[in-house]
């Protein structure tokens, strides 16, 4: 069998029939189907399928991984007409799409809506033209939305009887009329040559397009010539044809590179009905302000406060999927950004920090279904986006029941098993208690690489002494370590994993402001940015003086060296780049239990190697810091307790231009 994990979300192709299937539900039990509803088809009821057979479809070349093409209209297009119909086709579909996998199945799914009917008056029929929209373009309630754009008379730019699109071609020059073909080829071509290995440039992944597929071959498969000019996409067509698809086709490389978790088969899927069904179906995230202080990277006699830290974890593993250090108070906006970090690749987040690791040592780069976070953090009216925008449902914890999240809230000792030095005491406002804000050593970046660290111990080599192991994991000798349960879950057990697009969770969950386009450039925040879109449609040459045009930005409030400009409505937004003037901003039986003790006890002395192995890291990065202390008598820190608050203020700043000149940097090296 094919070496495959398949997600909720994923876009398989047929490549027999030429059409796409969007995978629905995957079985937790083999005695009953998975689901997927064919995407190229007017049906919008969903078909039962078995992974095995796509599986197998895969290692005999019928079925491949696609990308995601079919999503729904941008948020920001719909106007309040448009989102109330949107929340009222919802509010009818809610009851039914929640109850997973009874609707797919057609002698329940037919009671479900009878059900609906009755409440709402609404006839059952009618109601599978919002369930197939839903469905059809990923489960996201924004499906819902008027398509507005496809009213009125449209033709089909690449049917026989139309004309060739686009300016008329120069004489003698390469240029054809597009066919599905071709933009198949195109995607090819770019996956295998400029997304691949090799990350060749756009103009040579051109010159292999023409000679992959447009071009005369002998006997042996040797390209002889190139096919008549008539018969030849120009260059222009296929830089087009990139910069109108490039978000999608990223995205879709990024799901090929997660091909590299894929499993060997499936196998059983029957769990236990106190926890989830798997890893990734439901995530705890909760924030503390840690017991150090910390110091000005650019001062290091500069005292700017105790940093709050963020941690999301997975409830069936206990895996830290997720976390973020931050400077601020608990708020969304940080939450936000732990929540991203979860699905970020962490091999390129700990190479930021000077740490390197393998994808095996900190696997996840999925969304969960389900998130469980105190009200403080996570209700906020934008808190919204995630359950509409991302399908994510979000489970406040009443107040008083931290109980109900002790899985996060327990692993908040991770701070103590670091036995940092210098740890505040609670206590030193009293009259006997010890004032630790002199000692204050580490800046915010030396903290952070010290807490993946711990992050990384804790999930490879942690002893989770009251996991309660199910038979099989016992049978299978799974030790409990959240890196073990997490890759056993992704074996026998269906995760909630989902699939989305990496520029559509991006720009559903940053900070949105307003810009303007100015003669010098796109204003926003006091400094000046510009896109290739905007020179080519001639934005700056076209606004007024005095009257600039107002546009939707969402940018990251810690880095100033992209944001994203939404142009009109209904468009994706653009990566924006600073100009180069600004870039300076660059229950068990008593056997079972023995065997628990004993198998703690072997696994003691791995942990403690570990544990020994994490002192050692913490210790050279605590001498690194303690030799950037300036010379003194009390190093000045005492004087600036008072002014913590200004130079915490500062210390955001400067932090906000490092990341900047680093992205900048980041940049022009991949231009160059």
């Amino acid at each position: 069998m094919l070496d495959s994990l398949f997600f909720v979300n994923q876009v398989i192709h047929d490549l027999e029939t030429d059409s796409d299937y969007r995978i629905l539900w995957i079985s937790t039990s083999e005695d009953e189907p998975s689901y997927w509803l064919h995407l190229s088809g007017s049906s919008n009821v969903p078909e039962a399928v078995s992974l095995d057979d796509i599986a197998a479809g895969m290692e005999a070349g019928r079925y491949s991984f696609a990308p995601d093409l079919w999503r729904p209209t941008w948020r920001d297009s719909a106007g309040e007409t448009a989102i109330r119909l949107r929340d009222r086709a919802w509010e009818l579909i809610r009851p039914a799409v929640l109850e997973e996998p009874a609707i797919y199945d057609p002698k329940k799914r037919r009671s479900i809506l009878l059900e609906i009917e009755r409440n709402t008056g609404k006839d059952a029929s009618g109601l599978y033209k919002h369930l197939g929209k839903y469905w059809r373009f990923g489960k996201d309630p924004d499906a819902l939305l008027p398509d507005y754009s496809a009213c009125g008379k449209s033709r089909d730019l690449f049917q026989d009887s139309a004309k060739r699109s686009g300016r008329r071609k120069a004489p003698g020059a390469a240029g054809k009329k597009l066919a599905k073909a071709d933009l198949r080829n195109f995607q090819a071509a770019l996956i295998r040559y400029h997304l691949g290995e090799d990350k060749l440039s756009l103009e040579k992944t051109y010159q292999h397009l023409i000679d992959d597929y447009y071009s005369v071959k002998d006997k042996d498969g040797n390209s002889v010539t190139p096919m008549d000019l008539d018969e030849i996409p120009s260059r222009y067509q296929f830089f087009y044809w990139h910069r109108k698809n490039q978000d999608i086709l990223d995205a879709a490389f990024d799901r090929e590179r997660q091909r590299g978790h894929q499993l060997t088969s499936s196998a059983e899927t029957r769990r236990a009905e106190t926890r989830p069904w798997g890893p990734g179906v439901a995530c705890q995230i909760d924030a503390m302000t840690a017991d150090v202080y910390l110091v000005s990277r650019e001062d290091r006699t500069a005292i700017i406060g105790r940093p709050t830290v963020y941690f999301q974890m997975d409830s069936f593993s206990h895996m830290v999927t997720g976390m973020n250090i931050s400077l601020d108070p608990p708020s969304w906006e940080d939450a936000v950004r732990t929540f991203f970090n979860s699905a970020e690749y962490k091999v390129d987040y700990c190479a930021r920090y000077g740490i390197q690791i393998t994808e095996a040592e900190w696997p996840c780069m999925h969304l969960p279904s389900v998130l469980l976070a105190d009200r403080s953090i996570m209700e906020s009216h934008t808190a919204g986006l995630l359950c509409k925008q991302l399908e994510i449902t979000i489970v406040n914890a009443p107040p008083y029941r931290g109980d109900l999240k002790e899985i996060i809230a327990k692993h908040f000792h991770l701070i103590d098993m670091a036995s940092l030095p210098e740890k505040a005491e609670v206590d030193f406002p009293q009259r006997d208690g010890k004032d630790n804000q002199p000692e204050a050593a580490f800046d915010l970046t030396e903290f952070t690489a010290i807490i993946i660290q711990c992050v990384l111990q804790y999930n490879n080599c942690h002893h989770l002494t009251a996991f309660q192991e199910t038979q099989q994991m016992q049978r299978l000798h799974v030790k409990p370590i959240p890196r073990d349960i997490w890759n056993f879950g992704l074996r026998y057990m269906s995760g909630g994993f989902k699939v989305l697009d990496r520029a559509y969770v991006r720009n559903s969950l940053l900070s949105r402001g307003e810009g303007a386009i100015t003669q010098y450039g796109i204003l926003f925040d006091g400094r000046y940015y510009i896109c290739e879109q905007a020179e080519r449609e001639h934005w700056f040459d076209t606004a007024r003086p005095g009257s600039p045009r107002k546009v939707t930005v969402s940018y990251d409030p810690t880095n100033a060296a992209t944001i994203y400009v939404s142009p009109a409505e209904g468009a994706a937004p653009v990566e924006c780049h600073l100009l180069a003037r600004d870039s300076i901003y660059k229950g068990i039986s008593p056997e079972e239990a023995a065997y628990d003790r004993e198998e703690q006890a072997a696994y003691a002395p791995i942990e403690a190697l570990h544990l020994a192995q994490l002192e050692k890291d913490i210790a050279k990065i605590m001498s690194d810091a303690l030799k950037k202390r300036p010379k003194g008598p009390d190093n000045g820190n005492a004087d600036g307790i008072s002014q913590a608050g200004a130079t915490c203020s500062q210390e955001k700043e400067t932090i906000r231009k490092r990341n900047t000149a680093e992205t900048l940097k980041q940049q022009d090296a991949e231009e160059s």
